[in-house]
């Protein structure tokens, strides 16, 4: 019958532009995973550890407890074995990618830069690698060293114990003060990255619900405030 014709041709159309909108709206899966298995080697990381969203640890790593890998670093253990202490900071964008046999040993309390490289090398406990420094294969930073920015620390070179390397040389020892100012700077990055932590992992009702909260700080006023009863003696009192 006439009738029948046209709902299936209605059906036919319908069915034609849900392949349309189906197609024109298909997902892509991200295929990025912070951590990564290589082979028969699983990246070991303490609960402690805070892994930003976009960095990479891949292979035989270990990471020890509350350091962190920040965003756009990546630790690869595919060629070499690599160890992180704990309260050490690989700071964003920094990489540790050895292209030979061997180990990564990085000591507790280090800070590797934004932009350093390093390769198959040693660093020491409470050693700051600045930001753009290279760490060529068999080098050894010392405990308390200091490489300054940009500078270049060539394959089997040895940086004393609380020196400053600058370059490609040690220029000097570090004061006291250098060294405190340091050792503060590690610390520092071990309460931020609490902070980030906390705010990576919110689940998607916690995103909502800050949204709310600020839109809702926002529209607040001594006006607003007064009529919601709240007392000047407790200027800190919210209503929700």
């Amino acid at each position: 019958s006439m009738l029948s014709s046209a709902l299936r041709a209605l059906g036919s159309t319908l069915e034609k532009a849900g392949q349309a909108i189906a197609g024109s709206s298909r997902e892509v899966l991200s295929r990025h995973r912070e951590v990564m298995a290589l082979k028969s080697h699983v990246p070991s990381i303490h609960k402690t550890c805070f892994i930003a969203p976009c960095a990479s640890v891949m292979g035989n790593v270990k990471l020890a407890e509350k350091s962190a890998v920040w965003y756009g670093a990546v630790v690869r253990g595919d060629l070499a074995s690599v160890s992180v202490g704990s309260m050490s900071t690989i700071a964003d964008k920094a990489t540790i990618s050895p292209m030979g046999e061997g180990a990564v040993k990085i000591g507790d309390r280090v800070l590797v830069g934004q932009g350093a490289v390093v390769g198959v090398a040693t660093i020491q406990d409470g050693a700051v690698i600045g930001m753009g420094a290279t760490i060529g294969d068999g080098a050894v930073v010392e405990s308390g060293a200091y490489v300054a920015p940009g500078s270049v620390v060539a394959s089997g070179t040895v940086v004393p114990k609380a020196k400053l390397f600058s370059g490609e040389k040690v220029l000097r020892d570090l004061t006291p003060a250098e060294s405190s100012r340091l050792a503060a700077s590690v610390e520092s990055l071990c309460f931020l990255k609490l902070e980030h932590a906390a705010e990576v992992y919110k689940d998607v009702v916690e995103i909502e619900q800050d949204k709310s909260d600020r839109k809702w700080m926002e529209q607040r006023s001594l006006d607003y405030d007064g009529s919601l009863g709240l007392l000047k003696s407790n200027e800190r009192a919210q209503v929700w």
